[in-house]
């Protein structure tokens, strides 16, 4: 599908007012936190009980058993043998297994799509399961009860074309608080890249213990600087991204030139994992790449969105823009960007995948550039950390800016949220 973005002439940012107020200085993607758990009982026949077996032979005490055969819901298997974790038990320490996996491939039903590395909740008297990267729930997977000392799994609901979450290898640490940077110190290489005109925002010290940073390749609004958005970018990077900021994008909304800007940036970035002598050389995530942009930078993002490599888009209060994407797309703008608005709801209408448009009551064309507390983007900046940290990372904790009736995204200063292609809550 690629119905074309309207085509707006070139302007400038002293004449661009009919466009930005400011511009100078969903296939059904799986939800990956809280579908079919670990098994609707711990073991074929064990109970939990004080006494009670949690297996063929595993009590439910100290050393109980979590069960060899335990279902991941109504339909779906928990994978080839089902086990909750081969170690785990489900008695005193409740624990599921720290590694346990959810089966060797975790199929839980068809189409499901990548469970994160983060552990289901235990039942009662139980501890932190360990479901692995790579367990899948399927679509049919129900949320099994759970029993007591049981654990109750965090495999995703999955979807045809299920969208991957958490499907990045490195664990990021925990934080309660994403309107703060991240545990990464921050770094810019400047004049890197095809013509030596791009420039990354990166942490500081790359592949520490092992660590696989994801790319972002962002478009900055027309006329701009990345630079101009060193703030947002370097947040980002904080958070253990590697952001590629494009040159100057001089074209319209959908311009040729910007969507090929943001290519070449990405493409070359791709190749730097196996560029023998590259800084970067084996220290990225080049399967989870990230495609965002502010303004006409969003515009390219979406149209970007398609590229095999990027599993998720972020569009900053950008303008009519659609593509194949397979990942879910982020869409930000304001009540006050008076011509955004409407042209990021066409977006929204197109898109196939999952989606949310999240609006900032009284924000304008310009408000990611305003620095607030110290920091660029305003509330915006803390929803897309945390998008980017659910999505790429599986951070769980990010879950609640986007998921439910009572989500952060969904209150004030938040207002008319959006979703498309959501699963249901």
């Amino acid at each position: 599908m690629n119905p074309r973005a309207p085509i707006i002439a070139r302007v400038s940012c002293a004449a661009a007012v009919a466009f930005f107020t400011a511009c100078s200085p969903d296939q059904m993607a799986g939800d990956p936190g809280s579908g079919g758990h670990a098994g609707t009982a711990a073991g074929t026949t064990g109970s939990a009980g004080t006494s009670g077996t949690a297996g063929a032979t595993g009590t439910a005490g100290t050393t109980g058993s979590a069960g060899t055969t335990g279902t991941a819901g109504t339909t779906g298997t928990s994978g080839t043998s089902g086990t909750a974790g081969t170690t785990g038990s489900a008695g005193t320490t409740g624990s599921a297994g720290t590694t346990g996996s959810a089966g060797t491939s975790g199929g839980a039903g068809a189409g499901g799509s990548t469970a994160g590395s983060g552990g289901a909740t235990a039942g009662t008297g139980g501890g932190t399961g360990g479901s692995a990267t790579g367990g899948r729930g399927g679509r049919g997977g129900s949320s099994g009860g759970d029993q007591a000392g049981g654990a109750s799994g965090a495999g995703g609901r999955g979807g045809a074309g299920g969208g991957v979450a958490g499907a990045g290898g490195s664990p990021l640490p925990p934080t309660t608080d994403y309107t703060m940077p991240g545990p990464f110190p921050t770094t810019t290489d400047k004049n890197v890249g095809p013509n030596n005109g791009y420039t990354v925002y990166r942490p500081q010290t790359l592949g520490q213990n092992g660590f696989l940073h994801a790319p972002i390749i962002f478009g900055p609004g027309i006329g701009m600087q990345a630079s101009q958005l060193s703030t947002l970018l370097l947040s980002f990077a904080s958070h253990g991204f590697l952001v590629v900021g494009t040159p100057v994008l001089n074209e319209g909304p959908g311009g040729a030139q910007n969507l090929k800007a943001m290519t070449d940036g990405l493409n070359w970035i791709l190749a730097q994992n196996t560029t023998a002598g590259s800084p970067y050389q084996g220290k990225l995530d080049v399967t989870h790449a990230i495609s965002m942009g502010y303004s006409v930078g969003g515009t390219s993002a979406v149209q970007l969105g398609g590229h095999a490599a990027v599993a998720t888009t972020v569009s900053i209060h950008g303008h009519t823009a659609s593509s194949n994407m397979h990942g879910p797309l982020l869409q930000t703008t304001g009540t006050a960007d008076t011509v955004g608005l409407p042209l990021q709801m066409m977006t929204y209408q197109m898109s196939q995948v999952q989606t949310f448009l999240g609006t900032v009551n009284g924000a304008d064309h310009g408000y990611i550039q305003q620095i607030m507390n110290g920091q660029q983007g305003g509330v915006e900046r803390p929803a897309i950390i945390a998008w980017l940290r659910y999505w790429i990372y599986n951070d769980q904790g990010a879950k609640h800016y986007f998921y439910g009736t009572d989500c952060v995204m969904c209150t004030s200063p938040w207002t008319n949220p959006q979703r498309k292609n959501w699963p249901a809550q």
